[in-house]
């Protein structure tokens, strides 16, 4: 495919920014590539891509400091069982997405694993902050556990608690929703991203859960909206789903919490 230079430029100038250092690379050329569609302009092209760039990297969700969270990680007690499980609700509640999920943490996984089998392998696609769910998720599975996210700076928090708690599991630094980029596990989860890989290009969370190497795949939404609102966006994702999973001949089921909406498709 040929590349235009204004595509090229951009790609170079906001992959070498320092306020963009911790997205993955092909991440933010992917976005400047497809606005590459609707201008040659490469001023207009960056400008577009930076405005898109602050939907998809989401840094306002993150509510907690980064460099804070990992100086109280070094300092953190993580040998005794309760002290662990206190702690990550502390790192759990310094992000918008893992915050609304504490009211129901202690019942999340039993209620995800109703509706699934056991697995051997477990793909957190997007995890941001969720490997610090791990002391939950033990208590049902002790399936091992890959992380995927196109922020460096989840990914080396994450692999940073990992290594002293978890040390079979990892995050990994990379973008699933590029052409040809593949995912293998038992099962794979999208914890209340799906409607967010939407937002960032229509159709990419469907073809996804499409593409994905995964016999079985947890696909979940908010109930409310970040106003407080019900999240009318939901019913509309979730009879796609429906819709992928009767045409593919695949069985999927559903459960819902106060707080989360999950959607549990078997490939068979």
């Amino acid at each position: 495919m040929t590349v235009s230079p204004a595509v090229e430029k951009v790609i170079v100038r906001l992959t070498s920014a320092a306020k963009y250092r911790d997205v993955h690379p092909e991440t933010i050329a992917d976005l400047v590539r497809r606005e590459g569609r609707a201008t040659g302009d490469a001023a207009e092209l960056e400008r577009l891509v930076r405005a898109r760039l602050h939907k998809v990297a989401a840094l306002h969700l993150l509510t907690a400091r980064p460099a804070a969270l990992r100086r109280a990680l070094d300092r953190a007690d993580l040998d005794d069982p309760q002290a662990r499980r206190d702690w990550c609700r502390q790192v759990l509640a310094g992000h918008f997405s893992t915050a609304e999920r504490l009211p129901d943490l202690d019942v999340f996984y039993p209620t995800l694993f109703g509706l699934v089998p056991p697995p051997e392998t477990v793909a957190d696609i997007a995890c941001a902050l969720n490997p610090f769910t791990l002391p939950w998720l033990r208590e049902v599975s002790d399936a091992r556990y890959v992380g995927y996210d196109f922020n460096a700076t989840f990914v080396a928090l994450g692999n940073a608690f990992l290594a002293r708690t978890y040390p079979e599991s990892e995050i990994r630094h990379e973008e699933v929703l590029t052409d040809g980029h593949q995912v293998s596990a038992d099962l794979a989860l999208l914890l209340k991203t799906y409607h967010c890989m939407e937002g960032r290009r229509p159709g990419a969370g469907l073809a996804l859960v499409d593409r994905l190497a995964c016999r079985h795949v947890v696909v979940s939404f908010p109930t409310r909206a970040m106003n407080g609102r019900a999240a009318v966006f939901v019913p509309r994702h979730v009879e796609e789903l429906a819709e992928l999973a009767r045409d593919r001949g695949w069985r999927w089921s559903r459960a819902t919490l106060p707080s989360e909406d999950l959607v549990a498709i078997d490939k068979g």
